[in-house]
């Protein structure tokens, strides 16, 4: 072999040699980026799964970022993947083995449990794992017009999401009338909503935020119920009265004068009253494989009947399923507290809505900021548990935003708290416990 041939040989073998290194490289580096990981088992109920937040670093053949709580630590090599989780003490929590295929990590490994079942020691149980890489978001946020086909009428993570969109997209969408009665769609079942919307980066654990951008009524009447819920009157008074079989509950809107006017009776003539359209349902999917009814309500949303779930409030939820699988409907054009003869004014509407997603915080119910109040909802079987469910939640969101001791929120509570009582009709009760935000302002 000549010189030359061998020095040829050898240039091509550096840049070669320069070339593998390089993809390489790349390559790791394109396996760093963020990742939903999922863990089934050992965990209280195993066929549950959990999910979380993973951020995986590639360096070489090097891995190392967070898998939730959990610092993680690893090697990739040859496509086989070994994966060590730490707790925040340092020790080792758990041990995954897996592959890499199409930038999916699976396998199985051990994992510690936070906690044992009846008490004791916890040991290491046997887990099947995955990590799927998070799609990427969008250059900008979009704007989404959904054009309803269907609508349902439970709450589920077992219902399909309709579209899926992005923290910072907007949806434009419509609703029907808790009867399920449109122009193009019928409805069967109570309180249909639309939906459900799978918002991605949404794991358990996280927030979801909604904003809801535009409420406008889009036709020109509401129905309304005309006799008193039993929860909302004394027994005596239930028993005595004698309603009027054939009361016309019809009420005709006006949107453009922000007005309502009841279909004339005898004894009220000429009823008009503000319109204040409000959405009755909005909710993220329930826990596990929990199923609600429409009119039902709880820590997910659902049903909530509150009048302040206007154009400009913004709601938050705990998120117990990947994408939140958000929902809403029930839109009413007025309604009084409490909901006392089982309906609002019925009717249904336009809405543009927005969302967002903060990760970890998730509270045990729904709140909620208007551009006058921060509130706190407090969903139960009872108006006194349900007022101290709200209470204690806004008690703690305001200690940890406004950085403020227990005496000092009891004194703020003590001259400023104020109560509605949002749902008095369906399953459960619903009691919004709220603060002025012009008695906070100046405080953080």
């Amino acid at each position: 072999m000549s010189g030359r041939t061998s020095l040829r040989i050898f240039l091509l073998l550096m840049v070669l040699g320069v070339w593998l290194g390089f993809a390489a490289c790349a390559g790791a580096q394109t396996l760093g980026g963020d990742y939903v990981g999922e863990l089934a088992g050992p965990f209280d109920t195993p066929a549950t799964a959990q999910f979380s937040h993973v951020q995986l670093k590639a360096e070489g053949d090097a891995l190392s970022g967070s898998w939730g709580a959990y610092a993680l630590s690893g090697s990739l090599a040859g496509g086989r993947v070994t994966l060590t989780l730490r707790d925040a003490e340092g020790k080792t929590a758990g041990t995954l083995n897996g592959t890499l295929t199409d930038r999916t990590f699976s396998g199985t490994g051990t994992l510690m449990p936070a906690r044992r079942a009846g008490g004791g020691a916890p040991t290491a149980g046997e887990v099947k794992w995955t990590l799927n890489r998070l799609p990427a978001a969008p250059a900008a946020p979009r704007t989404w017009n959904y054009e309803p086909t269907s609508f349902y009428g439970y709450y589920s993570a077992t219902e399909p999401p309709v579209l899926h969109i992005f923290p910072g997209d907007t949806v434009n969408t419509r609703t029907l009338d808790a009867a399920g009665r449109d122009a193009r769609v019928r409805h069967t079942g109570g309180d249909a909503n639309v939906g459900p919307f799978y918002v991605e980066g949404a794991l358990p654990g996280d927030t979801l935020v909604v904003k809801i951008v535009k409420l406008r009524t889009n036709k020109p009447t509401a129905r309304q119920g005309s006799r008193f819920n039993q929860h909302a009157v004394t027994q005596a008074y239930a028993v005595a009265a004698k309603y009027d079989a054939n009361f016309n509950g019809e009420w005709t809107l006006d949107p453009d004068h922000n007005l309502a006017t009841l279909h004339a009776s005898d004894g009220l003539p000429h009823l008009t009253v503000p319109m204040k359209t409000m959405l009755g349902c909005v909710s993220v999917a329930p826990p596990g494989e929990e199923q609600y009814r429409g009119t039902d309500l709880g820590p997910f949303g659902g049903n909530l009947d509150y009048n302040y779930v206007v154009q400009g409030t913004t709601l938050y939820f705990p998120v117990f399923h990947p994408g939140a699988l958000l929902g809403m409907g029930d839109v009413h054009a007025a309604m009084g507290d409490g909901e006392v003869v089982g309906t609002g004014l019925e009717t249904s509407a336009d809405v543009s809505f927005t969302v967002d997603v903060v990760r970890g915080g998730a509270t045990s119910q729904v709140r909620a900021e208007t551009p006058d109040y921060l509130i706190a909802f407090g969903v139960s079987g009872s108006v006194p548990e349900s007022i101290q469910l709200a209470t204690a939640q806004l008690a703690e969101w305001i200690k940890k935003d406004y950085k403020l001791n227990d005496s000092e929120v009891a004194i703020l509570f003590g001259a400023a708290l104020q109560y509605d009582v949002t749902e008095l009709v369906d399953p459960r009760f619903n009691v919004a416990a709220k603060v002025p935000r012009s008695v906070l302002a100046g405080m953080k």
